[in-house]
Order: C-alpha cells, then structure tokens, then sequence
C-alpha cells in the first residue's frame, strides 16, 4: 500500500526530530530567535532544523575551505595521503555522529561543532600554535608583546573565526550561530594553558552565555565531540607514523600497551584468513584500535548516564564529563607518549615545527614593525574586535585602522595598553587564518630576494 507522502517543514519538522531523540539530548524546540548572539526567528515552513543551519553556514565558510591546506603533523607537500586540518576534522565528524546516534542525541549539532571545531587551527600543526601562545604571554618577542595578554589556543581562536571573522550577515560579522555550537567549538578541547598552567582569555569574546566557569561542554552532544577529537587524534597520527615508516605495526612499544595489541591480534587474524597485503594490514588495525576505542566510550558513558540522568530536570547544563574512554583511558596516554617519543619529536617532524615556527615568528614581527604588509580586511577584523570592546565598557570605539590613517595612528595604538592589546591578537588571528603555503609564500614575499 502506498503511503501519502508530505514533506515536513517548520514546527512539524523540529517535532518529528525531537520525537527520535532522547531526554537528555538537546532539542531543536529548546531554540529561541535569543539563542544566537544576533536574534533570529524560526524561518516559517523551514527545511532545516537551527543546527543543520550551523552546520551548513561552517560547511560554506572560507575558514572551513582553508582546513584543508593546513598541517595535522606531516605537511601536505610530504605526501597525498597524510591527514590534512581537514581530513582530521571530517573523520571527527563522523565518529561523533556514530556516537551521538547510539544515545539518540542531537547528530546534526554534533556534527556543527565537530565541523567547526578546528576553524581557527593555525598552519604548521601545533608549533604555531605554540609559537604564538608563547609571543601572547609575553615570553616570545618581548620587545612587541612584554606582558601577558591571554595567550593564544586554536579553540578560543575557532570561536573567533565564528562569531567575528566570517561574514555571514551584511550586518554585522560572524556567522551568528547558536550558543550550543558554539560552547562545543570553545570547549571542545581545555582552556587551560599547559605551557603556563593558565586559562586562555581575550576581552574581544563574550562568553558569558556559554557556561564559562566549566571547562567542559554542559551538554553530552559536545563531550562527544571532545572525546572524538581526542580519538581521531591518536589513532590517524599512528597511522600517519606507519606510512612515514617512523614505527613498525609490529613495536614492541605499541605491543606493550593493551588496546594496541588486542587491535593488532584482531588485525593478524583477519591478514590470514583473508590474505591481506601489509597496507591493509594497517587499515584493519587502526579501524579495530578505533573500534575498540569507542566501544569502550559508549559502554562508560551509558554508565555515567544512567547515574545522572534519572530525576535530572529538563535543560539544566550538565557540569561533570559524562562522555568518557574507561578502561582504556590510561592506555591512550601510553599510546600519546609513543607518539611524543617516537614521532612528534623525530628528526622529520622536528624540523618542519622549526620551520613553520620560524615563520609564524617573523611574519609577526614584520606585521607589528610594518602593519602596512598586511591586507585592508585585517583591519576590519581590529576595528569589529575594538567595537565589541568597547561596547563591553560602555566607551565609543578610540582610534579605528584603515589603511588612509595607518602611519597616522598606529602609534597611537600601540602605546594605549587596551589598544595594542587588541591590534597584538589580531596580528595572531590573521596568522593564524593563514595556510600552510599562504603564510611561506608571505615569508618569501617578505624576506627573500
């Protein structure tokens, strides 16, 4: 017999999505047109839900577009088949659907904040990121940045990309998307500083309605992608070290650690049974170890919520971690410490850090010295950053940049504390924005013959 068919839009559309999900999950109804930083009233007869808009106002952003030419630990010029920013941020995306379907939580904002999440991860892997952390808390360059100023984590820089340096609105910047995306995308990894043991802070970002006092995300679609980001982390940089044939499948280091070798005897198996290559040896091992990695997040998780959710009201920010690795969370430190030995500080690896470090370092101080080498929309991005400031203590913005008044007011900038304060991040976040060979390229511009 044939059903009628009806497609579902609007109110009809956000109750059938919530009908599937389960209690604890964050609903489409919970939205308000208050739940972005811009109010913005459900589109009558809508074909998407508030969070399938996150998601596809990241998927359209030129941050998103960039992802895929900067570094995860091998620079892409190594090698086709190295993981990419991008490549680490789709296989995050669906490992966090995959869990978020098991407890019939909200897939389409896992999979927003899983898009967006590494949208402000600066090229050259973490080196820059370092590098620049280093200059923002006054260790690096003392004689541009000489006191501490926030420092700089790719999180805190991802909820920048979103709510300023997008441009979504003729109006005004970002890509206004809900305060669920982004509290996952902020949190989505510590606001601890562990070079300095210190939270990241920059007076540019209102945070207020993100649950600031808690490092983790208040709601389980976040934690997955936390958890997730972590896992897709350790187990694609082992398998980026196999094919750079920095480590062997058969370690002695690796078989030591539980996880690792239940992955490589499942793998073994299945290599004689079915007469696999050594490749595809590889692929089953890193797809078991995987496995194996979420297997053990769902069965803790299911444990934790079924602690915390009976009796819990409705919409109440959930404040411990409830999505956590159990039995295997001591053996994926094993497996990070491998790679730190083995891997992140190998010659191969260590010498492109120095590189793109380098690099990030002297773009900085030729921006300072000189702001004229920088292009007219970094200016933009100061001047939304002061508005925004200013704003937060009630005083009309004080010396706006365009490049007219450049040589005029730079100086002025750069003795007021505040000022300098905000032109420092910026110099960072347009860096920071750079890809790999977008930020050489400068380089060479800048100082080669």
């Amino acid at each position: 017999m044939n059903q009628s068919i009806k497609a579902l839009r609007g109110e009809e559309l956000l109750a059938a999505m919530d009908e599937k999900l389960a209690d604890y999950a964050v609903k489409n109804k919970d939205y308000t047109p208050s739940s972005r930083i811009m109010e913005e009233e459900l589109i009558k007869d809508d074909t998407r839900t508030p969070f399938q808009h996150d998601r596809d106002r990241i998927i359209h952003s030129r941050a998103f577009r960039r992802l895929k030419g900067k570094t995860q630990v091998f620079q892409a010029n190594l090698g086709d088949h190295y993981r990419t920013r991008l490549s680490h941020t789709l296989e995050v995306a669906q490992m966090s659907r995959s869990i978020a379907r098991v407890f019939r939580l909200n897939e389409d904002l896992t999979e927003a904040i899983a898009l967006g999440h590494d949208l402000g991860h600066p090229p050259f892997g973490h080196a820059a990121e370092r590098k620049l952390n280093h200059i923002l808390r006054g260790k690096d360059k003392k004689e541009i940045c000489p006191y501490d100023i926030g420092g700089f984590r790719h999180n805190v820089n991802s909820l920048k990309v979103v709510d300023f340096f997008e441009r979504y609105h003729g109006n005004f910047p970002g890509l206004n998307l809900t305060n669920w995306t982004r509290e996952g995308i902020l949190k989505h990894t510590s606001l601890i500083d562990k070079d300095y043991k210190e939270r990241v802070f920059d007076t540019t970002l209102d945070i207020s309605t993100l649950h600031p006092e808690v490092d983790t995300p208040c709601f389980l679609e976040g934690q997955v992608v936390a958890l997730c980001d972590e896992i897709a982390q350790v187990t694609h940089d082992l398998e980026d070290a196999f094919r750079a044939k920095m480590m062997s499948v058969n370690s002695s280091k690796l078989l030591d650690i539980d996880i690792y070798r239940q992955a490589y005897e499942i793998a073994q198996t299945e290599k004689l049974k079915n007469d696999i290559d050594e490749y595809n040896l590889r692929v089953r091992l890193i797809r078991n170890l995987i496995r194996l990695l979420i297997n053990d997040a769902v069965s803790a998780t299911e444990e934790n919520i079924k602690i915390f959710n009976p009796g819990r009201p409705v919409n109440e920010p959930i404040r411990a971690r409830l999505v956590v690795l159990k039995q295997t969370a001591s053996q994926v430190e094993k497996l990070k410490k491998v790679l730190d030995e083995t891997m992140y500080d190998s010659y191969e690896v260590a010498r492109m850090d120095i590189k793109g470090d380098l690099c990030v370092e002297k773009l900085f101080e030729a921006y300072y010295k000189e702001p004229a080498r920088m292009p007219d929309y970094v200016f933009r991005k100061y001047n939304d950053a002061l508005e925004v400031f200013s704003k937060k203590i009630q005083e009309k913005p004080k010396v706006t940049l365009c490049r007219e008044n450049l040589h005029k007011k730079i100086e002025d900038i750069k003795k007021e504390k505040h000022l300098n304060e905000i032109f420092l991040h910026t110099i960072a976040e347009h860096i920071a924005g750079m890809t790999d060979q977008f930020a050489f390229n400068e380089y060479r511009q800048l100082f080669l013959p």
